[in-house]
């Protein structure tokens, strides 16, 4: 008994050029719509790490574990690194009935002392259990609009609320905000003005998917993006802070 041979063909190359000619022009106009949703993703799980990081460090003072904290901020050419440090109410109280301590001589450096005696975690054994809610993390893909240093402490019930280095508004008051932007090669900052007003600046020109991370002396830590205007030419023209 014969069977019938099955007439089986393949693509041939006209065919095959088509196809390929097909999925590149998909992939043209998909790659720039997935590239700025991979940026706008990298920018907003940055400022959602940063305020996460701040509000649980805040809650130990809520919690009582510490009874003043300072989240400091490291900004250098390859990432941005949050650390914390804490002191204890006992430590707290010590410092305050010190009449000759640098808490009540001077006490706008309350954020920013180097001394290794100051904060607990810093003089505490390594086996101590207050070493256990001293916490680090680095974001190697955002930045924010300082370089260098600089800190902000908080207090239970927002009793003391200071800070130090760039975060310093002047006589230890802190600036309640900084913006983060994605890292580019050849940045190491967000070009915006740097933490010189009370209020959130607009940027001069243009910064895709800027946000900024808002904070306060009780906790009251948020997240604004800013909503880029373009004009009908698409310059950039400005732009509105949408909380």
């Amino acid at each position: 008994m014969l069977v019938q041979e099955k007439n089986i063909k393949g693509f041939n190359v006209l065919e095959l050029i088509v196809v390929l000619s097909i999925i590149g022009i998909i992939s043209a106009v998909a790659y720039p719509n997935f590239s700025e949703w991979t940026k706008e993703r990298e920018v907003r799980n940055g400022a959602t790490q940063i305020k996460s990081f701040m509000k649980n460090i805040h809650a130990q003072t809520e919690r009582g574990t510490f009874a003043y904290i300072q989240v400091i901020f490291d900004n250098d050419e390859d990432r941005l690194q949050l650390t914390s440090k804490g002191m204890t109410m006992a430590d707290l109280a010590s410092l305050i009935n010190d009449g000759d301590s640098a808490w009540n001589t001077s006490p706008e450096q309350r954020c920013d002392t180097l001394d290794d005696n100051y904060w607990s975690t810093d003089v505490a054994d390594d086996d101590a259990d207050i070493k256990n809610f001293v916490y680090q993390i680095e974001l190697e893909d955002v930045t924010t609009n300082f370089e260098s240093s600089g800190a902000v402490c908080f207090s239970r019930n927002g009793k003391f609320f200071e800070a130090s280095g760039l975060l310093n508004s002047g006589s230890g008051a802190p600036f309640q905000y900084l913006y983060v932007c994605r890292r580019v090669s050849g940045t190491d900052a967000c070009p915006v003005n740097n933490l010189d007003s009370v209020t959130k600046e607009e940027p001069a020109s243009l910064i895709p998917h800027l946000r900024a991370v808002n904070f306060g002396r009780f906790g009251n830590f948020s997240i604004s993006k800013f909503k880029t205007e373009l004009d009908d030419g698409g310059n950039y023209i400005g732009g509105t802070w949408m909380e």
